[in-house]
């Protein structure tokens, strides 16, 4: 796919010799070489990332668009029909992760334990309104169970107790979704799916923070993450003109918050943070 998107025009012949000349090409017989591309350019001609001109290949905007996400174009295909099967105005939190927690470019992946079975029927129980399409508790992963419950706010410490996940393999898949839900997005713009991105957007925002999105606004301010924000919102300061109008002595009388971030809260919102 890249090697066309950078090569407009370019003959099978020429892909094949482009290939030849690797490593893995240098290692394996030109018949396996050959069978490979044959397999590949019928995937992504099927797919429509590709078209055929005569005896060249171009690239479609879909797969100019994949190719400079940088992500697998099995997965991008799986993202488009994800994209073109959902509905407007509803809620798709719970799918788009079960969507991303199940591409191979996730990582890290966890099998569910024995013990995972019940609670993930439950999630799905629960999100059903928000899913894509119908799965099974043998659909997910232990991968997505964190996820969700890292959204939702549960704690590293909860996290590795309950399920066995370290925060450092938490921070791994917050990366790795964030740059997933990203390609979803670019994806929703390329597809024209306007709709999906505020959500999309939302998503990311909460992946990055660990927060129900009650606490988007209070995040947008430099010094108050996840934890400091769910103490705002318990002291009823819930929103930026929630920030704005209570005095700073009182603001800095919040546990979590103190003096000196008060003033630099205050401080942020003056300048039209």
């Amino acid at each position: 796919m890249s090697l066309i998107v950078t090569t407009p025009g370019i003959k099978k012949e020429e892909i094949l010799d482009f290939f030849l000349d690797t490593l893995g090409g240098l290692q394996s017989s030109k018949a396996t070489i050959k069978f490979g591309i044959d397999i590949a350019v019928r995937f992504l001609l099927k797919e429509e990332l590709l078209i055929k001109k005569g005896d060249r290949f171009v690239a479609t905007e879909f797969g100019k668009k994949v190719s400079k996400l940088y992500i697998d174009p099995l997965t991008a295909t799986e993202f488009r029909r994800a994209i073109e099967n959902v509905s407007e105005g509803r809620s798709h939190t719970f799918g788009f992760l079960h969507l991303i927690s199940n591409c191979e470019e996730f990582f890290p992946k966890f099998s569910l334990r024995q013990k995972d079975y019940e609670q993930a029927s439950l999630l799905i129980e629960n999100h059903s309104s928000e899913l894509i399409e119908p799965i099974s508790e043998y659909d997910c992963n232990r991968s997505l169970l964190a996820l969700n419950a890292w959204i939702t706010e549960s704690t590293e410490v909860s996290l590795a107790d309950n399920l066995k996940i370290e925060s450092g393999d938490i921070h791994r898949m917050v990366e790795t979704s964030d740059w997933l839900v990203y390609c979803l997005r670019e994806l929703s713009k390329q597809l024209e799916r306007i709709d999906l991105l505020d959500e999309l957007d939302t998503l990311r925002k909460r992946i990055s923070y660990g927060i129900r999105e009650e606490l988007l606004d209070l995040v947008k301010i430099k010094g108050i993450g996840r934890v400091r924000a769910r103490k705002l919102f318990k002291n009823n300061i819930k929103t930026l003109d929630d920030l704005a109008s209570i005095p700073v002595n009182k603001l800095a009388e919040i546990d979590k918050i103190g003096s000196t971030l008060a003033d630099n809260i205050k401080s942020q919102l003056r300048n039209g943070r």
